[in-house]
Order: C-alpha cells, then sequence, then structure tokens
C-alpha cells in the first residue's frame, strides 16, 4: 500500500489517462514535432513504444476521439515485439490511418554507437526501414535508454531526423515522464492543471496505461504473458489451418 500512494498507481488507468487529454487541451494547444509554434503554449506528445503496439493503438484510438495528434515513436529493436510481422503491422497502420504520426525510437546500444558519424548511418537505416515498410516519412526520432553519449547529442536533426532531446526541448520546453511506470520529476495532472509552463513536451509509454490499478511490475507482466499467449495462439492455429497434429505428451 506504500508504494500505491507513493507512486501514484492510481493515475495509470484508461479513465485517467482520457483527463490528462481534457486537462492538456484546457491549457495548451497541440502540436507536432514538425510544426512547434512558438508565440502559443503548446504542448508536444510523445509515446516511446517499448513493449506494446497493441496498447498504443489503444491510446491513439483515446487521442483520436479527443481531436489530439500525437507521435508513435516505434523501437526496431524491441525486446517484447516484433516491430514487421503481420499483426504489429497492421496496428501500425491503423494508428498511422488515426492521423497521428510515426517516428523512430533508436537504441544505440544495439549498434555501440560512439560518435556522430556512426549516429546518422544507423538512423538512416531505420528510417528507411520503417519508411518502406509503412510508406512514410518520418521525421522525428527519440533515444531508447539514453547514455552520457546520446544526451550529449543536443543538434536539433540528425539525419534528417528531428531529435527529441535536442538543446532547445532540454532548455526552453518542460518535460514530465512516466518513465519505468512512475512519474518522473512531477506528477503530470498537477502540472497540466496548473498551466504553469510555456511549453511542454509529454513522454508516455504506452504499456503502462491499462484498465484498472496495477502496479508498474503487474502492467510489464501483463505485456509480457499477452505476448506469450498471442504467440502460442499464433502456432496453434498455424498448425490447425495446415490440418498437422499439434503433438503434446
Amino acid at each position: 500500500m506504500e508504494n500505491q500512494e507513493k507512486y501514484f498507481f492510481e493515475d495509470f488507468t484508461i479513465a485517467e489517462y482520457e483527463k490528462l487529454l481534457v486537462a492538456a487541451k484546457a491549457h495548451y494547444e497541440f502540436a507536432a514535432f514538425t510544426d512547434l509554434p512558438s508565440a502559443k503554449k503548446f504542448i508536444v506528445w510523445r509515446h516511446d513504444v517499448d513493449l506494446s503496439l497493441h496498447r498504443a493503438l489503444q491510446l491513439a484510438q483515446i487521442e483520436n476521439a479527443h481531436n489530439i495528434k500525437a507521435t508513435y515513436l516505434l523501437l526496431p529493436h524491441s525486446e517484447f515485439y516484433n516491430l514487421f510481422d503481420s499483426e504489429n503491422s497492421d496496428l501500425v497502420k491503423k494508428i498511422i490511418n488515426l492521423g497521428h504520426d510515426v517516428g523512430l525510437h533508436f537504441d544505440s546500444h544495439f549498434y555501440g554507437i560512439e560518435n556522430v558519424s556512426q549516429l546518422e548511418k544507423y538512423l538512416l537505416r531505420e528510417k528507411r526501414w520503417i519508411d518502406e515498410t509503412y510508406g512514410t516519412d518520418i521525421k522525428a526520432f527519440s533515444f531508447h535508454n539514453t547514455t552520457p553519449f546520446t544526451m550529449s547529442c543536443k543538434q536539433w536533426q540528425y539525419a534528417g531526423l528531428i531529435n527529441t532531446y535536442a538543446e532547445m526541448f532540454q532548455t526552453n520546453v518542460g518535460y514530465c515522464s512516466d518513465s519505468h511506470g512512475i512519474w518522473r520529476f512531477r506528477r503530470l495532472l498537477d502540472l497540466l492543471q496548473s498551466g504553469e509552463e510555456h511549453s511542454l513536451q509529454v513522454l508516455t509509454h504506452p504499456e503502462w496505461w491499462v484498465e484498472e490499478v496495477m502496479s508498474p511490475r503487474q502492467r510489464i507482466q501483463r505485456c509480457i504473458t499477452g505476448r506469450a499467449l498471442a504467440t502460442a495462439k499464433f502456432y496453434d492455429e498455424g498448425i490447425a489451418k495446415m490440418n498437422r497434429e499439434n503433438i503434446d505428451w
């Protein structure tokens, strides 16, 4: 119970998510990374999709119902979903068809990147993967699990992609994140209702937002179990379609 109150477990439900959107609209104009207004209070809402495209689609549908456009940054090297399988590809296409932007959630650890030349080489590679798969022309990226090197990369763009960790965002735009299933720095509802920031970048991760109150560990387990069951179902249904025996003990 102590952690539940300390880390605001009740905040991370679908019902509470809608309250955040309503509070944001009351104080800010929603903007895209490619079109940030300078004279108005704006909010840019970004999703780093680490674990679940199913949860991402649900949030995308809620945002669409509120006439809100967000940016979904896709992780080609996720350990939890395959961005290029048929099921997840369909989910991404549905998110795009709802009017949202997609971009790249880039894992520098995969390549052991240590300099800007390497960074731009692999950003271009992964941009091409997404663009060719989904018929897009993505414009923005975020770093996955930042390092001292990636946090030192403060240019507005690399490889032609807007850097969500650019100097401008770090110095001129407020920031709030739900990293690891808890509020990083400040509780988002309090921040939105106060309207204290002239502009704001919100980072959410879709896997943290569920129907019932859960601990962060329970929310992660939900994703893991759901993926395992879906994979088993895919195998069983494939065997059945081929009229083959599904042999067990």
